[in-house]
């Protein structure tokens, strides 16, 4: 059953690190996580608590886990990590090793320029930057299907600031990593998350999408790429950026990316449309956005678009992936009805 939120009128207080222990039990354990998701994703976490919070939402600490048992799970996270440092291939002649040597050097080049002008990264002899380099080939040790893939090393740098502690970055990071579009789950990639666009896009925004069918290549929707790859790394300054993860990590939507995309599109493509603008001009006047986008204005439309799709009488069952399941602590319910043309003709899941 799917049971979705229908109003937005409740204002949430600021999630502090005292309010985020209340959601805590004497044990740890949390005994109400969808309220506690409901709070960050309607309301703002605080810089104090994001870390306590992005622990729970990327499932480093459970939720039904008491402070010993996080504890002795860390202690077993921190082993398995260490045990993957072990993984390099020490066969020189190997194929296994040309190919390690080829991550080494593409990892090596894209930590330089990573945030080169943040004093938490920069120099030649940063530690931090070291640090961000053996995380990305642990990774690329731990995930050898997926690889190392230029921009990996964007995805970094918000955890890197919010949790601080080798190991722990490490496995949310490997968290992030299985929802974004380098992933190979289900409906994660990168075609797959341009087409619900597409799709939302086609149903709130019928003008700006029939503009985009018209012009040229304008709806394969290039321009968002970079968007759904570094969720909106390049966007947005950090300070922005954070709480823009907050959402997006506690939404009940597993593709709340998606309706971020919506909700820029939505704010800065109008003006795009009246300058008449062609496929290219789109495509450079989005790359000439980044860090001018309002997240605050971005937020509140994303969180609009996903209640109107909860709210139409019929929801197409190709964006059923978009919908999420929630528990019934949410304020405020209805059951999405969902149905298409497939479904008549009983080929629909």
């Amino acid at each position: 059953m799917f049971l979705v939120p229908m109003t937005d009128m409740i204002i949430y207080p600021t999630l502090s690190l005292l309010l985020w222990q209340r959601y805590l039990s004497k044990e740890g354990v949390i005994p109400d996580g969808v309220s506690m998701r409901r709070v960050v994703y309607e309301g703002e976490v605080s810089d104090e608590a994001r870390g306590e919070v992005w622990r729970v939402l990327l499932k480093l600490h459970l939720e039904q886990h008491t402070h010993r048992q996080r504890s002795y799970r860390n202690t077993l996270l921190t082993e398995k990590h260490r045990d993957i440092k072990l993984k390099v291939p020490t066969d020189v002649e190997s194929k296994e090793y040309e190919a390690f040597k080829c991550a080494m050097v593409a990892v090596e080049t894209d930590c330089r320029r990573t945030e080169s002008s943040n004093p938490l990264f920069s120099g030649p002899d940063n530690p931090n930057q070291a640090c961000l380099k053996r995380l990305l080939i642990h990774y690329y040790l731990h995930r050898p299907e997926i690889g190392y893939v230029q921009g990996m090393s964007d995805l970094l740098i918000p955890l890197f600031t919010v949790i601080r502690v080798e190991s722990e970055i490490f496995w949310c990071f490997d968290a992030i990593m299985n929802r974004s579009a380098f992933s190979q789950g289900e409906n994660c990639d990168l075609h797959h998350q341009l087409a619900f666009l597409r799709e939302v896009v086609g149903l709130f925004l019928p003008d700006i999408y029939n503009y985009l069918s018209t012009t040229g290549d304008a709806l394969t929707l290039t321009c968002c790429h970079r968007w759904f790859l570094l969720f909106f790394k390049r966007e947005f300054s950090l300070p922005d950026l954070l709480p823009l993860w907050d959402t997006l990590l506690s939404a009940p939507s597993p593709f709340f990316q998606v309706f971020i995309s919506a909700a820029m599109i939505s704010l800065y493509f109008p003006s795009f449309l009246k300058s008449n603008c062609t496929a290219t001009d789109i495509l450079m006047r989005c790359q000439g956005l980044a860090g001018r986008f309002d997240v605050r204005s971005v937020i509140k439309t994303a969180r609009t678009l996903y209640r109107d799709l909860l709210n139409m009488p019929v929801v197409p069952c190709s964006l059923r992936p978009l919908v999420g399941q929630q528990g019934v602590a949410w304020h405020g319910y209805r059951i999405p009805v969902f149905n298409c043309f497939e479904c008549k003709k009983g080929k629909c899941k």
